[in-house]
């Protein structure tokens, strides 16, 4: 079989020019050659002896890549076909403004209301409604995410992570849903003039909460104890729950409660503001809780430690913020709980039982955090029936 391309070789012009040079036969016309000159360099190379070693291995390089199969006109052709690809992306990007960030997105949002003259309490309202959703981002690692690709699946996402860790009412969860309803509907219409993006959220057929007293429902015994087999199979995630029971805390002060806020000696956590709900709050610590922190060999770690860091273990870092929710949802999913039963619900379950072993009302309300009386009063409304009601007992037959 005829060579396409004639043998290389070598040139040493007079001018100090050195290449190889060979010839290649142009596609689609036979017999017809075109001139190839090949330097790589070699004229750079100033000592005569060490130019003459690189003339040689150039030569043999050329000879080889066109035995094995070497085509200058296809790699040309090819080279031509990346720069063109790249050229028509980079004037596509130029062409079409880039899609906002849901970040961006809620700037424009705020800036339109500004620009609307809304008053400054309802933006001030607006912003507590985006502000938990920027946190969400950050934590979870979407802040870059563009905000025609968040998904109601997202949305109700963080709604319910911050449903369950901030125990809101159904109420705050319900406003910040409405919000969202109108907040997506607003920034689609404003984006769609600057980059025309298409939004695929859809927040029509989303529920709203409407069950407060079925809110952390309180596991009885038959449904508790069963939820205690499976915790014992996962670790840490058994040491978590017992940390809500035993301290009353919400998932979101543990998960930023560090080494320096438990106080062994004086038997107190500190819940810092404004992490805690409340404002700054002293949390107890009973043998329950003690013998935990023992068993957890916490004042063996340093004081930026967290508690329940990454990996659900004492760590400088915090654990991401659905970390123990998603494991705790296998379980409830293998036993069949609905959605009211949560890991804050054995917060609700240690009250429960206080209350029916005979604690007094000011004594749960040190785990608790309730600031009066009536306050807890209606808080124990809606968990728990009078345990002194007389028609717990015998009352007439039918």
């Amino acid at each position: 079989m005829r060579n396409p391309y004639k043998t290389p070789s070598v040139v040493r012009s007079k001018n100090g020019d050195w290449f190889v040079k060979y010839f290649y036969e142009l596609p689609d016309q036979p017999g017809k050659f075109k001139e190839f000159r090949v330097r790589d360099g070699i004229n750079y190379i100033h000592d005569i002896s060490d130019k003459e070693k690189a003339l040689k291995n150039l030569l043999e390089d050329v000879t080889k890549a066109l035995k094995a199969g070497y085509n200058p006109f296809e790699q040309k052709q090819e080279a031509t076909v990346k720069v063109q690809k790249k050229e028509a992306a980079i004037a596509e990007r130029l062409a079409a403004p880039a899609h906002w960030t849901l970040s961006q997105a809620i700037d424009k949002f705020h800036a339109y209301c500004e620009w609307k003259g809304l008053s400054d309490k309802t933006i001030i309202g607006y912003k507590s409604f985006t502000n938990n959703l920027i946190e969400w981002l950050d934590l979870t690692g979407k802040n870059q995410i563009e905000a025609s690709q968040f998904s109601e699946a997202d949305l109700i996402r963080f709604l319910d992570v911050y449903f369950e860790q901030e125990d809101w009412e159904p109420r705050t969860y319900n406003n910040h849903l409405h919000f969202f309803k109108g907040f997506f509907a607003r920034v689609a219409k404003l984006e769609k003039k600057e980059t025309k993006a298409k939004y695929v959220i859809d927040l029509s057929d989303v529920e709203f909460k409407v069950d407060k007293a079925e809110r952390n429902k309180y596991y009885s015994a038959t449904v508790g104890n069963k939820v205690k087999k499976e915790l014992e199979k996962n670790e840490t995630l058994n040491y978590f729950v017992k940390w809500i029971f035993y301290s009353c805390m919400r998932p979101k002060e543990i998960r930023q409660m560090q080494i320096k806020n438990i106080d062994i000696e004086a038997r107190q956590i500190k819940v810092p503001g404004p992490t805690g709900k409340t404002g700054d709050r002293l949390v107890p610590i009973s043998d329950e809780l003690l013998a935990i922190i023992n068993e957890l060999k916490l004042a063996e770690f340093p004081l930026n430690y967290y508690a329940f860091g990454k990996g659900g273990k004492p760590n400088p870092e915090m654990f991401p913020i659905d970390f123990f929710g998603l494991q705790y949802l296998k379980i409830k999913v293998k036993l069949g709980l609905d959605k009211n039963y949560t890991m804050y619900s054995w917060k609700h379950t240690r009250v429960v039982n206080l209350i029916y072993a005979g604690f007094k009302d000011n004594q749960i309300m040190t785990l608790t955090g309730h600031r009066n009386a009536a306050s807890f009063e209606k808080y124990k409304r809606d968990l728990v029936l009078d345990p002194g009601n007389v028609m717990s007992g015998k009352t007439i037959e039918f």
